[in-house]
This record gives structure tokens, C-alpha cells and sequence, in this order.
């Protein structure tokens, strides 16, 4: 069976009840102490894994589920802290030290941030679900991170599938991004006016992103892999992690909210015949993943227009843009998917319409009644 998680804004909770029953606290007889290997994927820079530390994050918290030949699912860490210590350069639980079992195997999953599962609860073989009581509402600076579920591990994972943070071993936990982020800036470009003379100035008086930040988010993790047991009651096979198979944000019926610019004018400007550097529009933010069309994300403007030439006065004209979907932007991203940045650039082009003209003359009008003048 398959677990799932809700996310909500109430802290973790520890397991209810009706779980199994919990394994007791090991003692050194045991295996060694379990530690982690932490990453964190970032997946919108097509460069592989980055730290957890780079995050802001120096803990996160992990839940583990027990299992024997004899014992199915037991509770074992519910939840615990996972700290990174600078010194012995290891991740590992705060609370207290968890040493590996002589047989069976555990299965780890692990989130960070500032939403955790609103609480863990098994619900028969194998399942795990998390019942959530409140929305999500999702700030600029958060972030939510997700690791792979990782499954079958009965002893620390040597040499360290990751590395990152100088660490040697551990159960490897790569977390990835549950929100999306969005910038924005914008540039004049006078590239094809005819003169250099010409000079454009831009002022952005206002500027807002209209969208929704309020949903709950639900993720799913496959059943833990079939296991072959060799005579010590431990899997004959390696641990292995694996993603989540479903992940989906569901918006709350609420109003959105906006982004606004990052000054109070946001100046850009240039001569003929050239194109402004991009400046920052709306600052980088993080957003609720969700479908732009059924969110009605929008953007509006309003901006000063100034043009001279030659050093002349300039003529000022104030620009509305009214609300415009982000789906006309080109090309269209209909989606803010998890664990991506989308940039958005906006260019005013002062002379995309030259003034043109289209003469005539009147023909000359023939007058009916011609006058004439009889000289004798």
C-alpha cells in the first residue's frame, strides 16, 4: 500500500495510538548508530545536488518504520530531530543516539521547513498517512522540502552516496522543493528607432502579480519494494530510495494576493537604436505551485513614458496595463511547477508604432454656374 502525506501549517505530532507497537530503546550491543547523508535537489539549475545547509537548514525531522521477519511496521523514530554536527561532521538525531537493529530493515522518510506533516499515523501493512486540519498559507521566504522515501536500509550507506557537508556515511536522504519560486524584471528596447537622438525613460509607478497562496499539498510514496530475506533476517539487497509518486496542490477557494515591485520607481531607460539592461521587476518569491488559468494569475502595470530627442524637453504620458494573464506571456507556462524558478520578462518597446501619414489633396471643385462677362 502507498503512503501519504498531507502538509498543513500545525507542527508534527507524534504518532497516535493506534500504531504498532514501538521498538524499544536500542543499546550499544546493537549496530551502529544510524546517521544521514543529506542533499537537497535543485533541479532548476541542472546542476545535480546542493546541501541542505545551503537551504538554511542545519535539522530536519525524519519518520521510521520498523520491520522484521517476524515484526511488520513498527514504529521506531516518531518522529525524531535530525541536527548536523560541524564537528563530527555527521547528521544525526538530537535526541537521542538510534542504533541499527540486528535484523530486519527500517524505512526512513524525512521533511524540512517551516510545514511539516500535520501528523503521521500508520494505517495498516505498510501505510503511512498524515490528516491535516489547516491550509497552508505560503510566504514569500518559505520553503518546503520532501526527501525520497528511503527504503530497506538495515546499516549506514558506505561510502556516502551524496557527500555533501564532508559526510562519509549515512542513510542517503535527497530532499526536493514542494513550492515554486517567480521573478520578474523588465527592460526598454529602442533597438529599431531610427536615430540615436532619441532618448526613452521608463518609471514603473506600480506593478503587481496576482496569485494565489493558500492550498494544501499531498504527497503520495510507493509501497516499500519487495524484500528477500537471507538467513540473518536481513534484506540480501542494499537499501534503495525512491521518490514520491504523486504530489498535488490543491488551491483553497480564497482571493489572491499579490507580489509587488521591489522600489518605490523602478527606472530604465536608453537611446536609439539600443535596448536597457534587464532590471528587477518583482524580487525572486517563493510561490504556491498551481495552474495558472483555474488561479487567475495576473500581472498589472502602470508606468511613466518620457521621450526627447536631441535634448529636447521631453513629452510625459502615463501607461495603465490592466491585469494580464501570465499565460499570454511567450512562450506559455500554464503551470508553476514544484521545485522550478520561472522568470518573467516584460519589455516596453517605444517604437514598436511609428507615426506615419497618409495624404491626399482634394481635387479642385468645378463650378456649376460659370460666370462670364460679354464685352461689346
Amino acid at each position: 500500500m502507498k503512503k501519504l502525506f498531507i502538509f498543513a501549517t500545525a507542527a508534527v505530532v507524534a504518532l497516535a495510538a493506534c500504531t504498532k507497537s514501538e521498538v524499544n530503546n536500542v543499546t550499544s550491543e546493537n549496530g551502529p548508530a544510524i546517521s544521514f547523508q543529506v542533499a537537497n535537489y535543485a533541479g532548476q539549475t541542472k546542476a545535480g545536488e546542493t546541501s541542505l545547509i545551503t537551504e538554511g537548514f542545519n535539522n530536519f525531522t525524519t519518520y521510521a518504520w520498523y520491520t522484521s521477519t517476524t515484526a511488520d511496521n513498527q514504529a521506531f523514530m516518531t518522529p525524531a530531530t535530525v541536527t548536523w554536527n560541524s564537528t563530527a561532521k555527521e547528521w544525526a538525531p538530537s535526541d537521542r543516539v538510534y542504533y541499527w537493529p540486528k535484523t530486519g530493515y527500517i524505512n526512513f522518510f524525512s521533511f524540512a521547513g517551516k510545514h511539516l506533516p500535520d501528523a503521521v499515523d500508520l494505517n495498516g501493512s505498510s501505510q503511512a498517512e498524515a490528516h491535516y486540519t489547516t491550509t497552508i498559507t505560503v510566504a514569500k521566504d518559505d520553503n518546503i522540502l520532501v526527501a525520497d522515501g528511503a527504503y530497506g536500509f538495515y546499516m549506514n550507506k558506505k561510502p556516502a552516496t551524496y557527500g555533501k557537508d564532508e559526510v562519509s556515511e549515512g542513510v542517503p536522504t535527497l530532499f526536493r522543493h514542494m513550492l515554486s519560486r517567480v521573478k520578474f524584471d523588465i527592460k526598454v528596447d529602442a533597438t529599431d528607432a531610427n536615430s540615436e537622438k532619441d532618448h526613452w525613460k521608463v518609471t514603473v509607478n506600480s506593478a503587481t502579480v496576482s496569485y494565489r497562496n493558500q492550498g494544501t499539498l499531498e504527497v503520495g510514496f510507493p509501497s516499500t519494494p519487495a524484500i528477500t530475506w537471507g538467513a540473518d533476517n536481513k534484506p540480501t539487497t542494499a537499501g534503495q530510495t525512491l521518490k514520491y509518486t504523486s504530489q498535488a496542490w490543491t488551491p483553497a477557494t480564497v482571493a489572491n494576493v499579490n507580489l509587488e515591485k521591489v522600489a518605490s520607481d523602478v527606472i530604465v531607460e536608453t537611446d536609439g537604436k539600443s535596448a536597457s539592461a534587464a532590471k528587477e521587476l518583482i524580487a525572486d518569491s517563493v510561490v504556491m505551485p498551481q495552474t495558472l488559468g483555474t488561479t487567475n494569475v495576473t500581472v498589472e502595470l502602470n508606468y511613466t513614458l518620457e521621450h526627447s530627442f536631441d535634448g529636447s524637453t521631453p513629452i510625459s504620458e502615463i501607461v495603465p496595463i490592466s491585469a494580464t494573464a501570465l499565460t499570454t506571456f511567450s512562450p506559455s507556462i500554464t503551470v508553476w511547477e514544484p521545485n522550478t524558478i520561472y522568470t518573467y520578462h516584460i519589455t516596453i518597446k517605444p517604437t514598436a508604432n511609428r507615426i506615419l501619414f497618409d495624404p491626399a489633396v482634394e481635387t479642385w471643385a468645378s463650378e456649376a454656374n460659370e460666370p462670364g462677362l460679354v464685352i461689346e
